[in-house]
């Protein structure tokens, strides 16, 4: 049955086009919800910390040993635990040391783990993609698409879009993947960079 909520007009949508809907109609019910948090399993909480704290300017708001295993919730540098409720951009982080020999997946491989598929990546804003890739290089993380790329095998795609058999993926698209870039985090974790503005193609 389609939607008759026009903020979800039903496809198929054009290809290569953003679809901007109108804004949802109000609702009383869930008028203050807002998304607080994700929350990743970790194996080493100095490494996360490192890389989510001082790679990406986030800061421990508290640490909550739960006996089985220990929570990190970072966020901004302005979030305190009185603020947790009304905060935006927080991160948990579950270290679980019964997991020690479970190995986790980013969600993004589809090679080598196809089971694990899901989860895909975290999003940071950032001044200046270049200058972030270098601060991060710095730390000896792991650049897993450099600025200026858009390729297929770089996108966390199956293999048949890598191998062009599901259709060729929009230019415009390309264009703006070209902008981004994407790290490693210490456990495997996709993290991409984005711009503050994404610039749109040239008009020839």
């Amino acid at each position: 049955m389609a939607s008759e909520n026009p903020n979800e007009p039903p496809g198929p949508y054009p290809t290569g086009q953003h679809i901007i809907p109108p804004p949802r109609p109000a609702s009383p019910a869930t008028a203050e919800y807002r998304l607080n948090h994700l929350m990743l399993r970790i194996k080493d909480p100095k490494k996360s910390l490192r890389f989510y704290n001082d790679c990406f300017g986030l800061h421990v708001v508290f640490i909550f040993n739960v006996g089985p295993w220990t929570i990190y919730y970072l966020g901004p540098r302005d979030v305190t635990i009185s603020s947790l409720g009304t905060s935006k951009g927080l991160l948990e982080l579950y270290h679980i040391p019964s997991d020690s020999s479970l190995s986790y997946t980013s969600g993004n491989d589809y090679t080598s783990n196809p089971s694990g598929i899901g989860f895909g990546h975290i999003g940071f804003t950032v001044p200046d993609v270049a200058e972030a890739i270098k601060h991060v290089e710095s730390f000896g993380y792991e650049v897993i698409k450099p600025l200026g790329e858009a390729k297929e095998d770089q996108m966390a795609v199956p293999q048949e879009v890598v191998e062009g058999r599901a259709g060729a993926v929009d230019e415009g698209y390309k264009h703006v993947f070209r902008q981004l870039a994407f790290v490693r985090d210490p456990d495997g974790y996709w993290v991409e960079l984005v711009p503050q503005v994404v610039k749109p193609p040239e008009i020839a």
